[in-house]
């Protein structure tokens, strides 16, 4: 019987950590079907596909729209661990603005930031 080494968790979440440092810019902007002021970039795109995580989107375009009229920058954190999450938006000098909880996910485990300023989400290394 060959050895199988069995892929852990963690192995998923350095994979996509690796996968995201790719990203230092954008080819195209996609624009988010429940609110059309939300654009997100190539490597915001990677991530939710990678993560099955569109869900991730539709809550930032939807319940953070309020915030995205007001705020003009916007660190926005998907912590997750084990099975559930947190998702925080905070003005980038530390002060939350924003939180919720997400009972269950099956995203890949670590604290998986985002930038948001003109109406576009996107990687910390795309910007």
């Amino acid at each position: 019987m060959p050895d199988q080494t069995e892929i852990t968790t963690q192995d998923v979440s350095e994979k996509l950590r690796g996968d995201l440092r790719m990203f230092d810019g954008t080819a195209q902007w996609y624009r988010h079907p429940f609110n059309s002021n939300l654009l997100y970039t190539d490597g915001t795109k990677f991530f939710a596909e990678k993560a099955e995580a569109y869900w991730f989107l539709d809550i930032v375009a939807t319940e953070l729209a309020d915030l995205m009229e007001t705020e003009e920058f916007m660190v926005i954190a998907l912590n997750v661990k084990g099975m559930s999450a947190t998702i925080t938006a905070g003005d980038g000098n530390g002060n939350d603005l924003w939180q919720r909880d997400i009972d269950f996910t099956d995203a890949p485990d670590g604290v998986w930031k985002f930038f948001f300023a003109n109406n576009v989400l996107y990687l910390p290394s795309e910007h």
